[in-house]
């Protein structure tokens, strides 16, 4: 358990790093969206790949798709979770779409994916990608209706947009290589390994370098934003760890230990995006991203502590 706090601790502290780099100009904060496109269109695809690969011939390539009926229910319950709790807070109507969201979403991608690889290997990393197929899918189709109930005549979101991108070849490609055991020459592996390797580490100072870009006075400013940071990083991670100690079967450690990560992360970054694009409550947005994020490095260890066997 001491190993598992300490890889969470070490990432999140990388995302501090990334804050103070932008706050006092050593990086520039408008690199941020370069960054992002860098991880999400080179480093990360290949680390999935690799991490896919890597799984080849393993026998529980097989049985860890079931992470996916199961990332499915826990989206599910959490929209009820959602709908319970805007009604028990009286959230004002504008805000119900934002609180709602950060009740279903957190940051699988950025933060869940370089996480997994850190603390459970190669396997962990693949279980949190096929996890992320559904949690993507349900983000920028439900997700994204979430945070524009309110915007008139809203864009839709490209369903090509949403399922032709480089993570989504690297899962197919990955599978490919796996299933058909095809070898990778020494040249073509090394030079995988060297990018894959940057992955987490660029991640997450990513992350804190997008976080830098936001102002503080406005982050503290909405009281209930902290109800819905206990919500997202205490509540939902502790119902998801009561609801798997009661299950009448017995599940895979890997994958129940996958689902409660992916419950206990902050809010998903994605919804900065997605207000910004679709003219939803970016404030909102910036705000509850920050605070999860923020209080995250304290909860996530907490949380994987308490739900772990």
């Amino acid at each position: 358990m001491q190993t598992i706090a300490t890889s969470v601790i070490i990432l999140f502290a990388l995302i501090f790093v990334g804050y103070f780099a932008g706050k006092i100009g050593w990086i520039r904060k408008d690199s941020a969206p370069d960054l992002s496109a860098l991880v999400l269109n080179i480093t990360m695809p290949v680390t999935i790949f690799l991490s896919i690969v890597s799984q080849a011939g393993s026998g529980s390539m097989g049985r860890d798709f079931l992470i996916i009926p199961f990332i499915a229910a826990f989206h599910m319950a959490s929209i009820l979770f959602g709908l319970v709790v805007t009604r028990l807070f009286r959230v004002p109507k504008e805000k119900r779409g934002t609180w709602m969201f950060n009740c279903v979403f957190s940051n699988n991608g950025f933060m869940g994916l370089p996480l997994a690889l850190s603390v459970f290997g190669d396997r962990g990393l693949f279980i949190m990608v096929l996890g992320n197929m559904i949690s993507n899918l349900l983000l920028f189709s439900i997700g994204t209706k979430m945070l524009t109930e309110n915007v008139p005549d809203a864009d839709k979101i490209s369903v090509k947009k949403m399922f032709l991108t480089n993570i989504n070849f690297a899962v197919v490609a990955g599978l490919i290589f796996a299933l058909f055991h095809i070898p990778l020459f020494d040249i073509a592996a090394n030079l995988l390994g060297y990018l894959g390797d940057i992955s987490s580490g660029l991640s997450m100072l990513v992350v804190g370098l997008s976080l830098s870009r936001m102002s503080i006075a406005v982050v503290f400013k909405d009281k209930k934003m902290f109800i819905l940071t206990a919500l997202r990083l205490l509540a939902i991670p502790l119902l998801t760890i009561a609801v798997l100690r009661i299950l009448p079967f017995e599940m895979d450690p890997m994958i129940e230990s996958i689902l409660i990560m992916s419950a206990a992360l902050p809010s998903a970054a994605a919804q900065s995006m997605i207000a910004e694009q679709y003219h939803g409550d970016l404030e909102a947005s910036g705000q509850a991203v920050f605070l999860t994020t923020l209080f995250a490095v304290v909860t996530v260890p907490l949380m994987m502590t308490i739900g772990l066997r």
